[in-house]
């Protein structure tokens, strides 16, 4: 509807969705006072791509729209408000008493002077554009002209940076001349390494050089220092030899740091290598002096080729500890490499001469070949004397040392030289090349000025030059002639080891012996130590390959030797009682007195009972003492073979894998060795004490139930002989053998009273005897053996339960109760069991199914 004023109210929507008061009707009042209308610049969305819509956004999006109904609401308010104002104006108009056309005209003219000043404002909001626009032209200029500025400046630094260059090589070639002439070779080499410092500046104006008075001085002062490099060279190698020669320690470590600063840094450490070789070999003398004097102490003659070694590579550990310092501060860090490899080749000669006398002296190489021999089986063998396994004793333990007193000087270099990086760039590489004050790391910092070409040139070198150095570093820790030999040293060893563990244990089988009071051999702890011995031996040389190797000739002899012996013992089984078995005990008995002229007692079933319990009680003994040795062992690598890589703990591991293959195969021969102890003495005895039970009726009156209450005629003098049979072995076995053979006796009386039940015919009085006996047997054997019994008695408490169920339907839910758990019948033993019962219907039992 219009309102007083002819406007026409109406709610709109504007550019972003929400309602505004709008005006459809034609404006009034004069043209010229019509404001006129400014279009809005179109407001233009970029469209945003669905990938980077994320939830940061949409929780962004959720904020704007909970500002949006809040300007909304805001708005509403506002337009309220408007319209109180306006309703109040008009009510103020209508009470001044104004004309309609009065208030018309004030107000179409308020209206016209509004346009005006919105007018106004559009023009003004113009210029400033314009403005801006010129003031954003002029700080582009102004920024390009910085920019100019900037390279200018740079270019200025540059020129000053030549300048002052230019004024050292000055100032070094005026300086160098007088500083030699001097004596003073410390600062002559100053000037000469600040030289090389500016040499690609030289170079660089080199190629410019004219007739000009400037450049003739500067090519001037370059010949100068070139001249005075190759003077000083020479003199320092002159008095750095003549120093050497006198064994002035002074004068020689003054002019060795002069070579690094002349850029003669292979020549430097070449002279002073050679030096510590004469120094290193002067000292070697003295020792090589002593030991073919046989040494200085009798006690020490056993490991005097081994306290050799370690003399000679203490003082060879005792100069690089001395002179690194020196290395390190003068020529750098990734120097003393190359120190090492000429030192090495010193070090290689005199520990080869050590190993040459060792080998002479011990006979080492014709005792490795008697030892070969006799393992190949080769026809030497049988022509010469079969070596002594305990001469070989000390020869093994010096061979273990020798080869620990290397590793600890391999691990000595390995730390020292480990410590320092390898360099992409060498005093000796091309001066103009890159350099950067991060080119000893793996990465660059930013403010290193490199272009990415000299950056990719740099880490191409420092890859290059740590390849170089691992190499080097392999060299002379891993092929240098010392390891070459000790690895040959190492590998006669192992063999020699092997050879010496398996003749020990086979004279320890030969000479097995049984102290009184005692269930197992002296073959048990005899073969243990001399296994334990061997590996352990083998752990103090420090090789991790030497150490495998022994453990898996250590686990092979256990169990081809000592488990096939007494498993032979075992094969030869436990004497049978009984008439018959008695008869054939003694046949046998009476050959072996007259094939192998054994006497009666050693040839006689009790001589073969003591060996067959022995061998037992061995077995269960010796599966314990592999646990024991493989955590032994564990506990040795802990303590000896700290410094070991992770693959090298990897192989240590993996070899203890078989101690564990080894006790199960221990404890699997002990299962059956205790199967045929049971079988031989126990299986006849209980048949017989079984069959018993088949002479008395089942079929019992009521005054005979009576009476078998009473007194039981077959349950009582079954328990009593299972029990005198079976506390003889007590004292006979170790404990765990003991309860083994329990189990498996308790086993066998529940199967031969089976057996003897399953002849039997019984009415419901027989099956509640039958159920009361096999309670009184099933207490017993829990007594003795234990709660585990149960699962050996299960089945033959189920049959009595079936024997004494008051009919076939009773029976039947007494099964299908037993399904639902743990039943040790089937089907077919449910009809067997309940056809026993006289009382019962035969036809309902043949039809019974589940």
């Amino acid at each position: 509807m219009p309102d007083a004023y002819g406007f026409r109210d109406t709610l709109t929507k504007d550019d972003f969705g929400y309602f505004m008061r709008g005006q459809t009707s034609p404006l009034r009042g004069p043209k010229e006072w019509r404001p006129k209308l400014i279009s809005k610049p179109a407001v233009t969305t970029k469209s945003v791509p669905k990938a980077k819509v994320n939830d940061e956004k949409a929780k962004k999006l959720a904020e704007i729209e909970k500002e949006i109904a809040a300007v909304e609401h805001k708005l509403l308010t506002e337009r309220d408000r408007e319209d109180r104002l306006l309703n109040e104006i008009q009510s103020e108009i209508s009470s001044s008493g104004l004309s309609e056309k009065d208030r018309i005209t004030s107000f179409d003219r308020a209206v016209a002077r509004l346009a005006n000043h919105a007018e106004t404002i559009g023009i003004n909001a113009s210029s400033l554009s314009t403005n801006l626009k010129s003031i954003s032209v002029l700080a582009e200029s102004i920024s390009s002209r910085v920019a100019e500025l900037d390279t200018a400046k740079s270019r200025v630094v540059e020129c000053l940076q030549r300048v002052n260059d230019l004024r050292d090589l000055r100032t070094c070639s005026e300086g160098v001349e007088k500083a030699i002439k001097d004596e003073e070779f410390e600062e002559a080499a100053q000037y000469i390494h600040r030289f090389y410092t500016l040499e690609g500046v030289v170079f660089k104006m080199g190629s410019k050089f004219d007739s000009s008075d400037q450049n003739q001085s500067m090519k001037h002062s370059y010949d100068v220092l070139r001249k005075a490099s190759e003077t000083l060279r020479e003199i320092a190698e002159k008095n750095f030899d003549a120093a050497v020669a006198s064994g002035d320690t002074g004068s020689m470590v003054r002019f060795f740091k002069i070579f690094p600063l002349l850029n003669q840094h292979a020549n430097g450490l070449q002279r002073f290598g050679a030096y510590l070789c004469r120094k290193i070999e002067k000292s070697c003398a003295d020792h090589l002096k002593i030991m073919e004097a046989g040494g200085t102490e009798d006690a020490r003659r056993n490991v005097l080729y081994s306290d050799t070694m370690t003399t000679v590579l203490e003082d060879i550990a005792r100069e690089v500890v001395e002179y690194q310092p020196l290395i390190d501060n003068f020529y750098g860090p990734d120097k003393l490499l190359n120190l090492m490899e000429i030192i090495q080749i010193e070090c290689d000669k005199q520990t080869t001469k050590v190993l040459d006398a060792f080998i002479k002296a011990r006979q080492y190489e014709q005792k490795a070949r008697q030892v070969r021999d006799y393992l190949r089986g080769s026809s030497n063998a049988a022509n010469e004397t079969k070596l002594d396994p305990i001469a070989l004793d000390v020869l093994l333990s010096e061979v273990t040392i020798l080869h620990t007193r290397s590793e600890l000087y391999w691990r000595f270099l390995r730390r020292r030289l480990g410590e320092a990086p390898a360099r992409p760039l060498s005093e000796g590489d091309d001066s103009q090349a890159p350099r950067s004050p991060t080119f000893a790391q793996a990465d660059f910092d930013e403010d290193d000025e490199l272009t990415d070409e000299q950056r990719t040139e740099l880490q191409e070198r420092q890859k290059k030059a740590k390849a170089e150095r691992a190499k080097k570093l392999d060299a002379v820790l891993n092929r240098s002639q010392l390891g070459t030999r000790m690895q040959e040293i190492l590998g006669k060893y192992v063999m020699m080891e092997q050879y010496y563990m398996q003749e020990c244990v086979i004279r320890a089988l030969e000479s097995e012996t049984v102290e009184e009071g005692s269930l197992t051999t002296s073959v048990l702890d005899d073969v243990f130590f001399i296994v334990r011995k061997s590996i352990r031996r083998s752990i103090t040389s420090s090789s991790v390959d030497c150490v495998c190797a022994m453990i898996n000739n250590g686990m092979t002899l256990l169990e081809t030797e000592y488990l096939e012996a007494l498993n032979s013992a075992i094969r030869a089984g436990y004497p049978s009682t009984g008439w018959t078995a008695e008869a054939y005990q003694h046949a046998q008995t009476a050959y072996n007195v007259l094939q192998h002229g054994r006497t009666v007692a050693e040839a006689g079933p009790e001589t073969q009972k003591r060996v067959f319990l022995a061998a037992l009680n061995n077995l269960r003994a010796s599966q314990q003492s592999v646990t024991t040795l493989s955590n032994g062992l564990r506990d040795d690598f802990d303590h000896h073979l700290k410094q070991i890589s992770a693959t090298e703990k990897t192989k240590l591991d993996h070899s203890l894998t078989q101690f564990e293959e080894l006790a199960r195969k221990f404890e699997q021969t002990t299962a059956i060795a205790i199967g045929k102890l049971c079988h031989a003495a126990f299986r006849a005895k209980l048949k017989t004490a079984a069959e018993a039970y088949t002479a008395y009726s089942h079929e019992l009156t009521d005054d005979e139930f009576t009476t078998f209450e009473a007194i039981d005629p077959f349950i009582d003098e079954f328990i009593s002989q299972l029990d005198t049979n079976v506390h003889r072995f007590e004292e006979l076995l170790v404990p765990e053998n003991y309860e083994a053979l329990l189990e498996s006796v308790a086993a066998e009386a529940a199967n031969q009273v089976e057996r003897v039940v399953l002849k039997c015919s019984f009415n419901q009085l027989g099956g509640i005897q039958l159920d009361k006996e096999i309670r009184s047997l099933s207490s017993y054997l829990t007594t003795v053996v234990g709660w585990r019994v149960r699962e050996k008695t299960a089945k033959l408490s189920q049959i009595a339960n079936l024997l004494s169920c008051d009919s076939v339907e009773d029976g039947v839910n007494f099964f299908r109760q037993l399904q639902t758990s743990t039943s040790a019948l089937s089907l077919n033993d449910l009809k067997t069991v309940l056809a026993l019962r006289a009382d019962l219907p035969k036809d309902t039992i043949k039809a019974i199914k589940m």
